[in-house]
């Protein structure tokens, strides 16, 4: 899939028609997007626009479900997922499993949607499945979900069926198929329940959470401060943040099976308020049912106060997409070049 080289050749993205045709909504910087594309198998990006091209990118994008239409996440994450997907995929890999990484409300699970249309329309193996997807049934669910102090009905580490997550990796390492639960945000009120089962035979997995991959804190210190949040931790919040730091023991076998991890990170982390609200009222709007008012807010405090905010930013991730408020890209690459982006933003 391209030239062994050491650097990006001469061709660049700048010269395509398509970037001149998009260059106003492209704000991230391209040298480090086309290193990330070098590093993908195409040294000559200008080729992998010829690629995804050839394989009617457009209407890739025009006719899934949902829709997919900003460039930058076309241009910026989405190809350039599947590109690292289709590397593995033409590998003599025999299975293998990714994860996507970000707060609620950023985009992951619209992308997971359309990586998975993509991938049915291109003929590959794809399975995209949701943590959410593995969240305990209602009743065990309400005994897990007792007495955290935000009174929220999911969403914690601890609210997820782990034993059924792995038996089901396993099953399907040792067979071929797969077959994981399905969860329903919009049943019980708002509250989710399961609804049915789903089977499928891929090769390649992708678990996409809000926490994927996020280990336990290494400090434990960084477990009572958060000096940014406010108001600022409660003793109960405090308390509880320990609790979820012995349930984030039991994710780590799940997060030691992923291959690669992509995150979508905010520039600011008080974006997920923003994102979280809109996600509701689109499920309200869609499915009449979606958390509100004081179970929102309820809701929200938990992203920002249940895991210590410099673990969720400082996952082990091999590509990192960095994103504002607006979810605009504004740096994409690979997690070892994100210190030189922190002059860019």
């Amino acid at each position: 899939m391209g030239n062994k080289s050491t650097q990006p050749n001469n061709y660049s993205l700048i010269d395509s028609g398509l970037l001149l045709q998009y260059k106003n909504d492209l704000k991230f910087p391209k040298q480090d997007f086309e290193q990330l594309l070098f590093d993908l198998g195409w040294p000559n990006s200008l080729a992998w626009l010829e690629h995804w091209s050839q394989n009617d990118v457009q209407n890739l994008c025009m006719y899934s479900r949902p829709r997919f239409t900003r460039p930058d996440w076309i241009l910026g994450i989405g190809l350039t997922l599947l590109s690292d997907i289709e590397r593995f995929l033409n590998s003599e890999a025999n299975q293998i499993i990714f994860g996507i990484s970000g707060l609620p409300g950023c985009g992951k699970t619209t992308l997971g949607k359309w990586i998975e249309h993509c991938s049915s329309e291109l003929k590959w193996p794809v399975c995209v499945v949701s943590l959410d997807d593995f969240y305990l049934p209602a009743t065990e669910m309400e005994k897990a979900m007792s007495n955290n102090p935000w009174n929220v009905p999911r969403g914690l580490p601890g609210s997820h069926s782990i034993d059924l997550m792995l038996s089901a990796i396993d099953k399907w390492e040792q067979t071929g198929v797969l077959i994981t639960p399905r969860f329903e945000k919009s049943l019980r009120g708002g509250l989710g329940d399961r609804y049915g089962w789903r089977k499928s035979k891929p090769k390649l997995i992708i678990i996409e959470g809000w926490f994927v991959g996020c280990d336990q804190a290494s400090n434990p210190e960084s477990i009572d401060q958060e000096k940014d949040l406010f108001p600022p931790l409660s003793t109960e919040e405090k308390y509880y943040r320990e609790v979820v730091q012995h349930a984030l023991e039991r994710y780590q076998p799940i997060w030691k099976k992923l291959e690669r991890i992509w995150q979508i990170k905010p520039i600011d982390f008080i974006s997920t308020c923003t994102w979280k609200k809109e996600q509701e009222i689109n499920m309200e709007i869609k499915k009449g049912s979606s958390l509100k008012g004081e179970k929102l807010e309820s809701f929200i405090r938990m992203i920002q106060a249940a895991i210590p905010q410099k673990s969720l930013l400082s996952i082990k991730a091999d590509v990192i997409a960095i994103i504002n408020t607006k979810r605009q890209v504004k740096w994409l690459g690979r997690n070892s070049q994100e210190n030189a982006q922190s002059t860019i933003l």
